[in-house]
């Protein structure tokens, strides 16, 4: 199978543009090379509308009105999905502060499950940006990992720790404030142990909204080529040059063929396994719209999907092509809305299962050990 694949905008690491909240990225995943099979058909349709090739923003609302049936008929002839991962800016500003903060590997204060069992990471995060993360604070700690020097870095991560202490008071229950009060004393007591700064340009682009979202969309295609019984062989994604390099070696380090027998691992709580090989021996390169009709289609339909987003109207012919496109579209969405609502769902699960008198007890007693080696440990590392 075959992924071509567009994103919106030019965020990378500006991450508070108040006009730009939602970073997405798309991909329009077919069985055959469409680039290869496709080409004339597009070539066509441009033309209809006096184009070389589809650039959405070029054409406007109008045009892609007029193109929209021959699209849509192009489309139904293709054997075909869609993919769109979705970025909340807030909500990975939100995660970026939990990262930093309370990476049990870097932050001993930290109890290990807190960290390392998703749902209660979740649960942090969700309050510490309620209660605790202002808006300025949220940029102090994004000038922390994406700063050029490591002083640099050090100096806002404590700015932020000291000001997050600041707001601790207002978080409601008092096991959390408990937790995130040593964290954060930790983290100002301790900072050379924590892993803030990254020296290269390139590698700080991980942080980045795009990023984020190209790590959710290969989940995305390895998704889809386990539902088609088909490799992925070629990820073809529009040019952007500050981070090619980036995607390219991210797509090297997890598709390698020998990482196709690698053993899943389970994260404590969790049902289903971690993968650590995705879209395995495929290849990944950079395009234009120009060199790709694969590219062109989803420059169009993620344009058009972005107009909806934002309440924008378009033309009911694209409507028609839309629907028809959601109908076959798959979505990751990282945002506080939708992580909550998946969080909400398992959490309730948990909370409504029935549990014996034994497995209280012996949760309770799990519990007390490990608060009983963490208190030890901080207690240690605070006498040296």
């Amino acid at each position: 199978m075959w992924a071509y694949v567009d994103e919106t905008g030019k965020t990378l690491n500006n991450l508070f543009d108040e006009d730009q909240p939602l970073y997405s990225t798309a991909a329009f995943i077919t069985k055959t090379n469409f680039d290869l099979v496709a080409k004339g058909n597009i070539a066509a349709i441009a033309k209809k509308v006096g184009m070389d090739a589809l650039h959405a923003n070029v054409l406007g609302v109008a045009k892609i009105e007029q193109i929209a049936p021959d699209l849509l008929k192009l489309l139904k002839k293709t054997d075909c999905s869609f993919f769109v991962s979705r970025v909340e800016k807030k909500y990975l500003a939100a995660c970026k502060v939990v990262d930093v903060y309370f990476d049990q590997g870097e932050n001993k204060a930290v109890p290990w499950a807190v960290y390392w069992t998703r749902k209660l990471r979740l649960l942090v995060t969700f309050k510490m940006a309620k209660f605790v993360v202002t808006p300025e604070i949220a940029a102090i700690v994004w000038d922390c990992v994406t700063a050029r020097s490591d002083f640099t870095s050090k100096k806002h991560f404590v700015q932020a720790a000291e000001a997050m202490l600041h707001n601790v008071q207002f978080v409601p229950d008092a096991r959390s404030r408990k937790i995130i009060t040593e964290a954060l004393e930790w983290a100002i007591e301790n900072p050379e142990e924590f892993s803030t700064h990254m020296s290269e340009k390139a590698l700080r682009y991980q942080h980045s909204p795009n990023f984020v979202a190209f790590t959710n969309l290969l989940d995305g295609l390895q998704d889809a080529s386990e539902r088609w019984k088909r490799s992925v062989r070629e990820i073809v994604h529009d040019a952007q040059a500050e981070v090619e390099q980036v995607f390219a070696t991210w797509h090297a380090t997890i598709s390698k063929p020998e990482l196709a027998n690698a053993e899943p691992f389970s994260w404590l709580g969790e049902s289903k396994p971690f993968m650590i090989q995705k879209v395995t021996g495929s290849t990944f390169r950079t395009a234009t719209e120009e060199e790709s009709a694969g590219l062109q289609v989803i420059d169009v339909v993620l344009w058009c999907f972005m107009r909806i987003f934002s309440g924008k109207e378009i033309g009911q012919e694209t409507a028609k092509l839309l629907n028809w496109v959601v109908h076959r579209a798959y979505q990751h969405d990282f945002s506080f809305e939708g992580v909550g609502r998946q969080v909400e769902a398992e959490i309730g699960k948990i909370m409504d299962a029935d549990m014996t008198e034994e497995q209280l007890a012996e949760g309770h007693k799990l519990s007390a050990d490990m608060e009983a080696q963490r208190q030890a440990l901080v207690r240690a590392i605070f006498r040296s």
